[in-house]
């Protein structure tokens, strides 16, 4: 896929920096104040509540040849991704004046026919389809401003159009918050069918879903590896719980255990050449490390507690996990080359667990029992912990690559059965991205894939 710029690029953005408003107003309020390095180009987004964001509009495009439905494939998923974001507001296309599809270029935009609808931003581009290739142009005009700010140039194969979407939408959120977005990453989540529980991958938004195992046993937990060409997951497929190997794209897995008891939850480390896991060894469930063909290399933790759920630091020298060596479960972090637990869970719940650590290092998600289960987040030493759900069951959380996003599994308050949820860490509610059923759990968030 080619992309180039169609308006230079400017370094005049820095990372968001958000400060929280009075108390007394009903809904919370946050600022993310985006800096120029010229004064005339700063903006405020201003997001009150959960339902607002920066008014932006997302039309269909100009079909200048061929494209037939990408034309209106393509903003589709831009706008969903935006929702997804928490930070814009995207406007209903039934309000539009502008004829949809119009074909114009960036200095033909009537600006007044979206400043009447309450655009502050506005998606748009054409399309052209020769044979299996597409060309897009996508450009972001300021429509306070009447400019156009953001510009690429894409070619791609027609089967590869929901990629221009995502990489033009990454574009959007470079922008206003100086940070590539992670549109076009993966999810692979485990989902019931029948009695069995398989795994299966989706893009960001919930489409695109594809069954990845026939194991007609209980897949669980799966996680990617640093490269995202594996996952490694916990298998049931001979009755006994052992950890296997699998590409994102499905086909026959590769036995990784071979040992009496189980091994659940695995990670791999930074390097991508060994996992670390919840092992039985000696009768009791501990952290231990092995290599990719099943060997034990070492214990990471000692003693007669139960310790599951590993969760490594982004560079592999610290790892969370959930043992009740005080009584109930709560949330441990050792140096995986050994030493003394720290306690970092510090709720009221005597019930917490499935730490998972940022990809920053900087704070670890994790749940803890408060009526149902919640989501809390905290430092990576346990400081200033702060709950992120209050209804329903909500579990396994999963950090997006840039840390801005959690994915995990929710019945949003309504009883029945939990699915796929995702919460931008920017403020907002929770986006739900599976509707299944049966059963949806255990996200599992890719590397950001090329």
């Amino acid at each position: 896929m080619f992309s180039a710029f169609l308006v230079p690029p400017r370094r005049v953005y820095r990372p968001t920096t958000v400060r929280f408003l009075s108390a007394t107003l009903k809904a919370a309020v946050f600022c993310l104040l985006l800096v120029s390095a010229e004064a005339r180009a700063q903006t405020d987004i201003r997001i009150s509540g959960a339902q607002a964001g920066f008014p932006v509009a997302v039309p269909q495009l100009c079909n200048a040849g061929d494209a037939g439905e990408i034309a209106t494939k393509i903003p589709e998923i831009i706008s969903r991704n935006l929702q997804i974001s928490g930070l814009f507001k995207v406007l209903n296309p039934a309000t539009f004046v502008e004829t949809p599809g119009k074909c114009v270029g960036p200095e033909g935009v009537a600006f007044s026919d979206w400043t009447v609808v309450g655009a502050e931003g506005l998606v748009r581009g054409e399309v052209t389809r020769q044979g299996e290739q597409v060309s897009v142009t996508m450009y972001l005009h300021d429509v306070q401003q009447q400019r156009t700010v953001v510009g690429k140039r894409y070619s791609a194969e027609v089967s590869d159009f929901a990629k221009v979407a995502h990489r033009f939408s990454n574009e959007i959120l470079k922008y206003f918050t100086g940070e590539m977005g992670i549109f076009g990453t993966k999810l692979v989540f485990v989902s019931k069918v029948g009695r069995f529980k398989e795994l299966f991958s989706m893009e960001l938004d919930g489409s695109n879903i594809r069954q990845l195992t026939q194991d007609r046993g209980l897949a669980l937990s799966p996680a990617w590896s640093p490269s995202g060409d594996r996952l490694v997951y916990t298998s049931y497929r001979t009755r006994s719980p052992e950890l296997y190997l699998l590409t994102p794209r499905g086909g026959e897995p590769k036995r990784v255990t071979k040992r009496p008891g189980l091994e659940l939850g695995a990670e791999f480390m930074p390097d991508g050449a060994s996992l670390i896991s919840a092992s039985s060894l000696s009768g009791v469930t501990k952290i231990a490390l092995f290599d990719l063909q099943g060997r034990l290399i070492r214990r990471l933790t000692e003693g007669s507690s139960i310790d599951v759920s590993p969760s490594l630091s982004p560079d592999g020298s610290k790892v969370a996990y959930t043992s009740n060596r005080a009584g109930g479960p709560q949330i441990y972090v050792i140096p995986t080359s050994g030493g003394r637990p720290t306690r970092i869970s510090f709720t009221d719940s005597n019930y917490c667990t499935s730490p998972a650590w940022s990809p920053k290092g900087d704070k670890i998600a994790f749940v803890c029992r408060r009526g149902g289960n919640q989501l809390f987040i905290a430092g990576a030493d346990g400081s200033q912990p702060a709950q992120l759900t209050f209804a329903g069951d909500n579990e396994d959380p999963a950090w997006s690559p840039d840390g801005r996003f959690i994915a995990f599994s929710s019945n949003f308050g309504r009883g029945g059965p939990r699915n796929i949820a995702i919460l931008s860490l920017l403020g907002g509610t929770p986006t739900q991205i599976t509707f299944s059923k049966a059963e949806d759990s255990a996200p599992a968030w890719s590397p950001v894939l090329e």
